[in-house]
């Protein structure tokens, strides 16, 4: 893979969402929209090595979960939570550089079959929401059991 120019890093970088929480290293898109020239260049230096050398920082691998609670009383169970992850916006910004880079060959190349491609360009979960609700409609009026695992 070539590595990425420096347009495309910088493209990659304006896109993220702003208001979002960062992970551990506290970190937000915010602020590397705002880096100075050299501090700039030294991201995308390290952007291009992680690239070059199929490696990221440990830190980047590593995720915070939080369990917030929901609306009701949440009695010490998980299950009256919803967990949130906190990944490092660094490297989420590298994934969505390295998935603009590979989705349209992806889609071109029709590697993913059947319902595999909603997350492409030009895909859709509508088809497979539209199969389920069949399917779900199917059994209420013939008031057979359906059983849906995921």
């Amino acid at each position: 893979m070539d590595p990425p120019t420096l347009d495309e890093w910088s493209s990659t970088i304006s896109s993220m969402p702003n208001d979002k929480a960062p992970g551990s290293s506290m970190i937000s898109y915010e602020m590397l929209k705002h880096l100075g020239p050299t501090a700039s260049a030294l991201l995308f230096n390290l952007i291009c090595a992680c690239l070059s050398d199929t490696n990221i920082p440990d830190l980047w691998k590593q995720a915070t979960v939080f369990p917030i609670p929901k609306l009701h009383e949440w009695k010490c169970q998980l299950k009256n939570t919803r967990p949130i992850t906190l990944l490092e916006v660094i490297r989420k910004a590298l994934v969505k550089l390295f998935y603009n880079r590979l989705a349209p060959l992806l889609a071109f190349h029709h590697v993913f079959q059947g319902g595999n491609f909603a997350g492409l360009p030009g895909g859709s979960c509508r088809d497979p929401i539209i199969t389920l609700e069949s399917i779900i409609h199917d059994s209420v009026v013939t008031k057979q059991p359906l059983w849906i695992l995921s």
